[in-house]
């Protein structure tokens, strides 16, 4: 592998290093925060989760000896893969079908009083009373799975997880997109492989 892919990848590779960090750290700051706007939480998901993805991208294709515009692109796609699957695991504890299967606990962004996107949505459009018992669910509530049955009730009155999911296919559809932008030298398998990456969750 010529030296100077190697270095490229590497810097890369820092820069996202020191972003996740700044990302996660963000994500600790908004902790019980229900007044953060629908941008904040994509902003914090861009730096904590997608810049991974992205930087993922950008390394293969710099060592893969991709041209910058490749580069570029495909960390593009990463960055929309990533918000999407960001989006996507903050949905899973909310969405009862989901739930049986998830690998983590479904109570877990409750007891850690994580505003997701999910809850976020719900707290902007519910009613005083809605508002009130999200905020409780998510703040006051000592038992993890009472306050999830809580915060499950709102999102369906408010239709909060339907415009979730919206929120993620519409970034994977992003992601797709960029995929039809790549080189004609580009490999047919890997790219359907890249494609796979961003089917519909549901």
């Amino acid at each position: 592998m010529p030296a100077d892919r190697v270095e490229r990848a590497m810097a890369v590779q820092a820069e996202a290093g020191v972003a996740i960090c700044r990302g996660a750290f963000d994500e600790l700051a908004m902790r019980g925060d229900l007044e953060l706007g629908v941008g904040a939480y994509v902003a914090m998901a861009r730096a904590k989760t997608a810049v991974l993805l992205a930087a993922a991208c950008r390394v293969g294709a710099i060592l893969g000896g991709g041209d910058a515009p490749t580069t570029e692109l495909l960390g593009d796609f990463g960055d929309h893969l990533g918000i999407c699957f960001q989006i996507r695991d903050d949905v899973l504890p909310y969405d009862p079908i989901a739930a049986r299967t998830m690998g983590k606990p479904s109570d877990s962004d409750v007891r850690n009083r994580r505003p997701t996107l999910p809850v976020l949505i719900a707290h902007r459009r519910a009613d005083p009373k809605g508002r009130a018992a999200l905020r409780h669910a998510l703040l006051d509530e000592t038992e993890p799975e009472l306050a999830l049955c809580r915060i499950r009730a709102v999102l369906e009155r408010t239709g909060a997880l339907d415009t979730a999911h919206a929120m993620a296919d519409e970034y994977a559809r992003r992601a797709r997109a960029l995929l039809t932008r790549l080189p004609a030298t580009a490999q047919v398998a890997h790219v359907r492989a890249l494609a796979l990456l961003t089917r519909p969750a549901h």
